[in-house]
């Protein structure tokens, strides 16, 4: 029975995915994976503080969560759509104040992960990437794309 539509955006392929490793990574993460997890945002803070955007230590973070996640399966699918979420985290971390508010969303996630609660996880990475989604929607040119 149709009910109508869902209040909430369902996510993209991307998010769904991201989604899914955060929740896993609370999960499974090892000590070794919360030391790769601390070193990502250990620079990525370096860089927010030296006024540069931040990509190196947002894309470690990135990898270092999806390797938290010990899923083969699902660290290939994020490595097919890499190329994608490079250009989606270039354009995102040009925004400004964008690098700072990116870095703390990290924060949430990573002390989800590391107090290994799952749904924490999720929530604080859905937010993350739906800003990242604003933002990238807020800077839309349909112009650009034909």
């Amino acid at each position: 029975m149709y009910r109508g539509r869902r209040h909430r955006r369902a996510p993209g392929a991307r998010e769904a995915l991201e989604i899914k490793l955060a929740e896993l990574a609370a999960l499974r993460r090892t000590e070794d994976d919360l030391t790769a997890i601390d070193a990502a945002l250990q620079t990525m803070r370096g860089e927010v503080e030296h006024g540069e955007l931040g990509e190196e230590g947002d894309r470690r973070f990135h990898a270092a969560v999806t390797a938290a996640a010990h899923s083969g399966l699902l660290a290939d699918f994020m490595r097919e759509i890499a190329e994608q979420i490079a250009e989606s985290r270039h354009e995102s971390l040009q925004q400004p104040d964008r690098p700072a508010q990116s870095l703390s969303q990290h924060q949430a996630i990573a002390e989800a992960i590391h107090a290994q609660q799952p749904e924490a996880a999720v929530a604080a990475m859905r937010e993350h990437l739906e800003t990242v989604r604003r933002v990238r929607l807020l800077n839309w040119k349909p112009d650009e794309d034909a």
